[in-house]
């Protein structure tokens, strides 16, 4: 089968298309003809040897975590899924996923069926985005009806999501982006749009009950000083992980400050394909490469001026 292999960290360029076996599942697991990958932000630190993850890498290597296709077969112990099945979800995480690839392998407790009102794109667009979102509002930060939260990076692949899980749950929701995506966010639901080129967000914004923060560093230390006291502060990327600084100034402030790891989980893809099926949750592809130009999918996201997500078409 034809996959896209790394056999050393580095820019995009070390991505190449290769022949490879194609895998061969056990009793518990289900292969996957794969029809489209989303592409994250981990996926290119892994490539580029800078994630924590990377040390977990064997050359030669298929990365990829977000997968959209059709079941092709079973295990003898799987009774969730049967062959035709369409599903999706996040293969592998935080392990080695194998999804940039024709076929790929999974547990399958970690997928749902993909709801039959959206392309493969779309579901693939989905899991690390969509579970990172899900937990932030639903687990850690249990936003409800009349708080405020402050999502930065708002148009992003994580923060669309997170706006409209929050605007479900009842809150005012704020959020930051560049102008060209201030009427994106206002269609998604956001109450009030700041633009972070312009504005400075702490001047503006004041005493919200969280912030999910997508940068870290300097917007970190400055959403600390916006948040309330007792409120929470969840800061997304794991390079800033105990950040010195930032911790200070949380406990200076009163304010609980946690970088999460999102972790893959079937029973909240299976409620966010509800929420897709419903029409309540929509994702955003701000652009969709074939197989063949998967290094300019990493690429493009890397140019940190995605609206929505980066999705590769396998099939």
């Amino acid at each position: 089968m034809k996959a896209a292999i790394i056999n050393q960290f580095g820019d995009a360029e070390v991505l190449e298309m290769a022949e490879v076996n194609k895998p061969v599942i056990n009793e518990n697991q289900v292969l996957i003809k794969v029809m489209a990958v989303g592409i994250n932000p981990v996926d290119t630190k892994v490539r580029a040897g800078t994630s924590g993850m990377s040390k977990r890498i064997k050359f030669p290597a298929i990365l990829g975590w977000d997968v959209s296709g059709v079941i092709e077969s079973v295990g003898k112990n799987v009774s969730e899924f049967v062959i035709g099945d369409a599903v999706f979800g996040c293969v592998g995480f935080p392990g080695l996923g194998n999804a940039y690839a024709e076929f790929t392998i999974s547990d399958p407790k970690l997928l749902a069926k993909k709801p039959v009102n959206i392309s493969f794109e779309e579901a693939a667009a989905i899991p690390i985005a969509g579970l990172t979102a899900y937990q932030a509002i639903n687990e850690i930060i249990k936003i409800t009806s009349g708080q405020k939260i402050l999502i930065q990076a708002a148009a992003g692949g994580v923060g669309h999501l997170a706006v409209q899980l929050a605007k479900i749950n009842g809150a005012f929701v704020i959020g930051t982006a560049s102008d060209k995506n201030e009427k994106f966010l206002f269609s998604l639901g956001v109450d009030k749009f700041i633009n972070y080129k312009k504005e400075n967000f702490e001047k503006i914004v004041n005493n919200v009950d969280a912030v999910i923060d997508a940068m870290g560093g300097d917007v970190l230390y400055r959403s600390i000083s916006c948040t309330r006291p007792v409120g929470i502060v969840v800061c997304l990327p794991s390079s800033t992980k105990d950040d010195p600084k930032a911790i200070e100034l949380a406990k200076e402030k009163g304010v609980k400050l946690l970088w999460p790891m999102m972790y893959s989980d079937g029973d909240q893809m299976k409620i966010i394909a509800h929420l897709l099926q419903q029409k309540k949750l929509k994702v955003v592809i701000d652009k969709i490469f074939t197989f063949d130009q998967i290094v300019w999918a990493h690429k493009a996201l890397e140019t940190h001026n995605t609206k929505g997500k980066v999705v590769v078409r396998i099939a």
